[in-house]
């Protein structure tokens, strides 16, 4: 904006000054507008982003849910794992138990038989007994017993007792298994009963 002064004349005093002000784009003063600062931008958060920021914080939560579930699941499978095998555990050794007695029963048997095997007399009753005998060790089996003759085998001290060596001449047969007087017994990995046997010594 500019002000043009001229000489006064008679009478000018109570006149009004006017001012004029060129808008030509051209006739600005351009060191004005070189001088003034640039815009700020605005800073603020627009309603996209702020529903962006609320998503990421929703999926954000979401996958600490899906992570601590998933710690709470694999934890209670093993617990469950554990718990179920403590009671396999109990129900073995409680069946184990039983079966041990049992396996008198069968010893028995399998004496009755050696007593009457060679007495023609006694054959019909042989055959009974007999009969006894394999049902007995078929139910055995049935529930994961297992019957041991180790005889022809490497001795194995986990499983077979020794009770006697006996000489052999074949080098084969040294420290094998020779004879078993009394079969073994075992349920799974549990050795229920150890055979009792002879193992053969190189004379």
């Amino acid at each position: 904006m500019s002000t043009r002064k001229r000489p006064l004349k008679p009478g000018d005093e109570d006149q009004p000054v006017i001012k004029v002000e060129d808008r030509r784009h051209w006739a600005r003063d351009k060191s004005k507008d070189e001088d003034s600062e640039p815009p700020v931008p605005d800073t603020r958060p627009t309603v996209i982003d702020e529903y962006r920021q609320r998503a990421e914080q929703a999926e954000t939560k979401l996958q600490e849910y899906i992570t601590a579930f998933k710690k709470v699941k694999s934890e209670q499978e093993q617990f469950r794992a554990r718990l179920q095998n403590d009671i396999d555990r109990k129900v073995e050794l409680q069946f184990g138990g039983v079966v041990e007695e049992l396996l008198e029963g069968m010893d028995e048997l399998d004496l009755a038989l050696s007593h009457v095997a060679d007495v023609p007399e006694a054959r019909e009753l042989a055959t009974g007994v007999k009969l006894v005998r394999e049902r007995f060790l078929a139910t055995l089996m049935k529930h994961g017993v297992e019957r041991m003759d180790p005889a022809g085998e490497p001795f194995d001290p986990n499983m077979a007792e020794a009770i006697g060596m006996e000489p052999v001449d074949d080098d084969a047969m040294d420290g094998k298994v020779t004879r078993t007087y009394r079969p073994g017994y075992v349920l799974g990995k549990r050795v229920l009963r150890p055979a009792r046997v002879a193992v053969g010594k190189k004379s």
